[in-house]
C-alpha cells in the first residue's frame, strides 16, 4: 500500500523522544511518483534535529519533543514540491480522463498556484477492503536454488 494522502495528510511530525520522517509522514509525491528523495531529505532533516539537540545539550539525549524538525520541513523543498502537487490525486474522484486533464493542468501550467484546494471525501481506511473479500495469496517455499541462480547469472 502507498501512502498517498499528500500535503493535507501531512500528520504532526513530533512527539516526545521521536519524529516521523519519510514513508511514514506521507512524505509521497504522487504527482511524480517520488518519495524516496523526500524520505531521504526528511531523514536527514531529522538527524540534523537531533544532532543539534545532542549538541546543545553536552552529547546527551534528552528525549524532548524536537519541534524545530516540523518548522524545518514545513519551510523546505520537500513541503513545496507537496504543496505544488496537493491536487493532483483528487482530480481523479471525477474519473480517468478528468484526472489526467486536471494533473496536467497543475502539473505544467498552474504548478501549485491554483486557487482551488480538492477536499479529501473519504478516509483511506474507507477505501480499503477487507482481507475476507480476498485470496491469499500462496508462496512456494524457498529452495535456496532460485537465489543461488540469479546470483550466478549476474
Amino acid at each position: 500500500m502507498l501512502n498517498e494522502g499528500g500535503y493535507h495528510a501531512i500528520p504532526k511530525l513530533t512527539f516526545p523522544g521521536g519524529m516521523l520522517a519519510g514513508c511514514s509522514a506521507g512524505f509521497l509525491n504522487v504527482a511524480k511518483i517520488k518519495g524516496s528523495h523526500n524520505a531521504m531529505k526528511t531523514g536527514m532533516l531529522a538527524a540534523e534535529a537531533i544532532y543539534e539537540d545532542f549538541k546543545k545539550n553536552d552529547s546527551e539525549l534528552t528525549g524532548a519533543e524536537l519541534t524545530n524538525y516540523e518548522t524545518n520541513v514545513r519551510s523546505s523543498w520537500v513541503a513545496d514540491e507537496m504543496k505544488a502537487t496537493r491536487n493532483f490525486k483528487g482530480g481523479f474522484d471525477k474519473g480517468l480522463w478528468a484526472g489526467l486533464a486536471h494533473g496536467g493542468l497543475i502539473t505544467h501550467i498552474t504548478k501549485g498556484r491554483e486557487p482551488w484546494t480538492f477536499a479529501h471525501k473519504k478516509r483511506d481506511s474507507e477505501t480499503t477492503e477487507t482481507k475476507d473479500k480476498h485470496q491469499e495469496i500462496v508462496y512456494p517455499k524457498p529452495d535456496g536454488k532460485l537465489t543461488f541462480d540469479l546470483l550466478t547469472n549476474l
